[in-house]
């Protein structure tokens, strides 16, 4: 049974999923020619390449692929191991006026009149789960970028630190982190003078993880900070990688059809160190919980309603 979290009422607008809004949690992949940001919001392009006897262009390294688990508590190895989620549309409810807290990442009034054309619900946030010590790269099959009746949502929460972690659940971190080694060999202590006996180095060796992109660093054993959790609607050509230790929800499919998903991440057989997963209950005294709200046209097609693209969702 997974720890529970008490959690405040607040409502969650709907941003459009791109690499820049989305860098802390993990890495967005796409071709960029089919981006619907205007040139001048648009990252540089990745190094590509001509493939296939020319036929083809190869974009290079458009994700990142970490494996953490020398850090895990029972130092087993991991694999790499590729799945297959096929993933139902979520039931949402029908959209009620709340007193709610409006999310930081979205400055605009949920109980204002929507266009007589748009379709208000909600969804109801009851579970974050992470893989500590791997990336999870989730790419959709079957879905075109042109399908406006299908489409994914990508939730996801920065990490507490410690400290703060123990005040929500009055308790320290449930989840096991690695054994600090204390005794130290003498070498182990010269190493660190500087400059080096053993190498002349004036400054100390950069982190193992200081070549790694900062969503793929190792996140603590932190609880999700849920006052700045965060929610990004997918096209069908945008596959998406969560960070090792990225707090985020189950995938949730919005609209008629499910999404079949190839999954890829490592796994070493060890529950607690594959996945951990918070239960969300609602204060004593909250109205609701954390709650993403889901505007939608008349097509079917989710509405952007905060970040990049919001203005353009509303013309």
């Amino acid at each position: 049974m997974p720890t529970s979290m008490p959690c405040p009422s607040i409502r969650i607008p709907v941003e459009l999923l791109t690499q820049s809004s989305f860098s802390q949690f993990g890495t967005v992949i796409e071709n960029p020619a089919h981006s619907t940001l205007p040139p001048s919001q648009r990252l540089p392009l990745p190094d590509v390449v001509s493939a296939n006897q020319g036929s083809a262009l190869k974009f290079i390294d458009v994700t990142h692929l970490s494996n953490l688990y020398n850090l895990a508590p029972s130092k087993k190895p991991a694999r790499a191991v590729m799945n297959m989620f096929v993933c139902a549309p979520r039931e949402l409810r029908p959209h009620e006026p709340s007193e709610s807290m409006p999310s930081s990442w979205g400055d605009i009034d949920f109980d204002e009149d929507t266009d007589g054309n748009d379709d208000r619900q909600l969804f109801d946030v009851q579970i974050l789960e992470r893989h500590p010590f791997t990336t999870q790269t989730f790419i959709p099959m079957g879905l075109s970028q042109a399908d406006r009746h299908t489409q994914y949502l990508v939730i996801v929460a920065p990490t507490l630190p410690t400290a703060a972690s123990r005040r929500n659940i009055d308790r320290p971190p449930p989840y096991p982190t690695p054994k600090i080694k204390k005794s130290k060999s003498i070498k182990d202590i010269f190493a660190k003078a500087r400059p080096s006996p053993f190498t002349n180095e004036a400054a100390p060796p950069p982190s193992q993880f200081s070549r790694l992109h900062p969503s793929q660093r190792p996140k603590g054993p932190g609880l999700p900070d849920l006052k700045n959790l965060r929610a990004f609607v997918a096209t069908g050509n945008q596959a998406v990688t969560y960070g090792a230790g990225t707090w985020h929800a189950p995938m949730a499919v919005v609209g008629d059809r499910p999404i079949d998903f190839v999954v890829v991440q490592f796994a070493n057989g060890v529950g607690i160190e594959d996945c951990q997963e918070v239960a969300l209950t609602p204060d004593k005294n909250a109205e609701e919980g954390l709650v993403v709200t889901v505007d939608s046209d008349a097509s079917g097609k989710v509405l952007v309603k905060a970040g990049i693209g919001s203005v353009k969702a509303r013309l």
